[in-house]
């Protein structure tokens, strides 16, 4: 009998012991299949992220070729424009070979620079030997030499006689007016009299002439 009730409980030590290993088993098994799910899930999630980045990938690919067959486009385009200003360059030391300068308009300041060292303003003036017409057309030929376009006024009198000046289309204040025998600058008014369209420095005027200076017309050329 005591055999018998030790065998028993063997028996039941046996079938708990089985039971807690099923209990644990079932645990651990559940515990993995959650695990695996979420690691499927993971990898799902990564792959749906790779085929979006495959996708931005074949899409900027895309983007790139494009730009880089506008890159080629626009390099062609350049060195079209290129070979364009070459010819053009060519073209420009044709037109303007013999001449030894081309001419630009100066600056009010350049302008200025340009008369103060000029010295046409300190020849004396000869009646009937050096007079206006002799002073505009010096100053204008000595513009030249230095590359600065220069007009030659034309200034007509009503009474009948006119008088010669020269004018600058300066790039920042526009025609100046000069009086070549003195440098001062000049606002020619059809209808007033010449003497009073000098303007000169402080401390100096011009002698009103005792013929008709009113102006009748003024004609620039350049």
């Amino acid at each position: 009998m005591v055999i018998e009730r030790h065998s028993h409980r063997k028996f039941w030590a046996a079938i708990v012991v089985l039971a807690i290993l099923a209990i644990t088993f079932s645990v651990s098994a559940a515990y993995a299949v959650a695990e695996l799910k979420g690691t499927q899930n993971s990898l799902l999630s990564v792959q749906s992220e790779l085929e979006a980045a495959q996708t931005q990938l074949a899409s900027t690919g895309g983007e790139l070729e494009t730009t880089r067959s506008y890159l080629e486009d626009t390099l062609a385009e350049l060195n079209e424009t290129k070979a364009q200003l070459l010819n053009l360059q060519v073209n420009y030391q044709r037109l303007t070979r013999g001449y030894g300068y081309v001419l630009r308009d100066p600056s009010y300041e350049e302008m200025k620079d340009f008369l103060a060292r000029d010295r046409t303003s300190e020849r004396e003036y000869q009646e009937g030997v050096y007079v206006c017409v002799d002073f505009a057309q010096d100053v204008k030929a000595n513009a030249a030499r230095e590359r600065l376009r220069c007009a030659y006024v034309v200034i007509e009198y009503r009474g009948g006689t006119g008088h010669s000046i020269i004018a600058f289309d300066t790039t920042d204040r526009g025609l100046v007016f000069i009086e070549p025998q003195f440098d001062w600058e000049v606002e020619p008014e059809v209808g007033r009299r010449y003497y009073q369209c000098v303007n000169p420095p402080p401390g100096y005027h011009m002698v009103q002439p005792s013929y008709d200076d009113t102006i009748r017309r003024v004609i620039v050329i350049w």
